[in-house]
């Protein structure tokens, strides 16, 4: 492990969020000036064989591999269509369905990513309150 290994899984340690390689060195690059974007992008792909980082895909309009650093447990992501704010949350219910679906097709399954999406509190109360689809549906209906 070398240096700007080391640095680069600091910083991503060190951020809440899910950044690109580009924010990865944005950041980096404050502490070793002479880190390139190459080097950063070599290292997320080797922290990832190493198993220390995961590459998460959101459907953004700008399609790009974001990195977070690998956790003890799987976990599973919401994020706000309107601000972009990114939550992490594990449901041990997405843990029996894996199994299930292990069970029922005989197979193992490695890793997986549950991604929703909607409004956070915040823009929610900005936005007014949500209906639900079954309260869409009952408001339909009469």
């Amino acid at each position: 492990m070398t240096t700007q290994r080391r640095l680069i899984l600091a910083s991503l340690d060190a951020l809440d969020t899910h950044p690109t390689a580009e924010e990865l060195h944005a950041i980096a690059v404050q502490q070793d000036p002479s880190l390139n974007l190459s080097t950063v992008y070599r290292t997320l792909r080797w922290l990832e064989q190493e198993g220390l980082v995961s590459t998460r895909r959101f459907d953004e309009p700008r399609r790009q591999d974001r990195f977070d650093p690998m956790l003890p447990s799987q976990h599973h992501h919401f994020i706000c269509k309107s601000c972009k704010n990114v939550i992490e949350f594990d449901l041990p219910a997405l843990g029996d369905i894996q199994q299930d679906f292990e069970h029922l097709h005989q197979v193992r399954i490695e890793s997986a990513s549950v991604v929703f999406y909607g409004l956070c509190t915040a823009c929610n109360r900005q936005n007014g309150p949500v209906e639900s689809e079954a309260e869409r549906e009952l408001s339909q209906r009469t």
